[in-house]
């Protein structure tokens, strides 16, 4: 049975607020890199080629989703029933899950070149539709 009285994060008041910080900050350097590529992608933002931002950003993305979800999964496990039973929280695992197999499978090998304008803006377009639901899911989680 899981006995909240023990877990590191509610016991230590500077713990769950640190680890909420580490998830919003990775959330907005892995999302927010994404973004960057897809923005491009749609004629937005800085002046390089999609191509070179995508492997430009690629690592520190993967790393910022990496922290994202570790962080995610910490804040999770201090009330597992309450967030699981949530349908906006079962929503935001979906689509994490969903985004994931979209940006890794289909994202980056279009926006790598290659494709046409019209396809590659309709991966970015969708691509920046799921993260913002990504997003917009754990702010009304937090809210409801």
């Amino acid at each position: 049975m899981f006995d909240s009285s023990t877990h590191f994060l509610i016991v230590h008041e500077w713990a769950y607020g640190l680890t909420e910080v580490f998830h919003i900050v990775s959330m907005a350097v892995g999302i927010g890199l994404i973004a960057l590529v897809d923005l491009r992608v749609l004629g937005a933002g800085i002046p390089a080629s999609p191509q070179r931002l995508l492997r430009a950003t690629m690592t520190a993305s993967m790393a910022g989703l990496i922290v994202a979800i570790t962080s995610g999964f910490l804040i999770l496990s201090t009330d597992p029933v309450r967030y699981i039973n949530h349908p906006t929280m079962r929503m935001k695992l979906l689509l994490i899950v969903v985004a994931l197999f979209f940006n890794y499978a289909v994202h980056n090998r279009l926006v790598g070149g290659g494709y046409s304008p019209v396809t590659s803006r309709c991966v970015a377009a969708g691509s920046l539709a799921i993260w913002v639901a990504i997003v917009f899911s754990g702010i009304f989680y937090a809210f409801t």
